[in-house]
């Protein structure tokens, strides 16, 4: 009887240290990495704003700025291909190009996000965004914007 008792012992030690180890799940060790292609920062300018894109292997900066030239706080953000918040990687790429040959990279769980693939214009290097406008007297017009290489 003492032999049981000493067995049932180790074994609820056993299964009660097991039980609070800390346990690796297959999301908590992914990570979101942007294409080698399209890292780097960039840069759109126009007479009515300008957007900044920096795109490192685990992050996204999106950088407005207002006309003045001051960045806008309230719309810049990063998003994160290696952090968690609440649970979630901020940061969502495509896992594939599309036929056109364009990558989705954007912040998970929003609509924010660019389509955008590496391509010469004007002779030089850029990235191409295709992107719709959401006005509502064209509600499935697309446009292009080009973001140009910042050394």
């Amino acid at each position: 009887m003492k032999k049981v008792r000493t067995l049932l012992t180790i074994l609820l030690a056993a299964l009660t240290l097991g039980a609070t180890l800390p346990t690796t799940t297959a999301s908590a060790a992914k990570h979101v990495t942007t294409p080698k292609s399209v890292r780097g920062t960039w840069v759109a300018k126009s007479a009515h704003f300008k957007l900044r894109l920096k795109m490192t292997k685990y992050t996204l900066t999106v950088t407005k700025y207002k006309k003045n030239g001051h960045i806008d706080k309230a719309s810049s953000y990063t998003a994160y291909g290696n952090k968690t918040v609440r649970g979630l990687i901020g940061l969502s790429v495509s896992n594939h190009k599309s036929p056109k040959g364009y990558w989705i990279v954007g912040l998970s769980q929003s609509n924010d996000s660019y389509m955008i693939k590496k391509v010469n214009h004007n002779g030089k290097v850029a990235l191409r965004n295709y992107y719709c406008t959401f006005n509502p007297k064209h509600p499935s017009e697309h446009k292009i914007r080009y973001y140009y290489r910042v050394n």
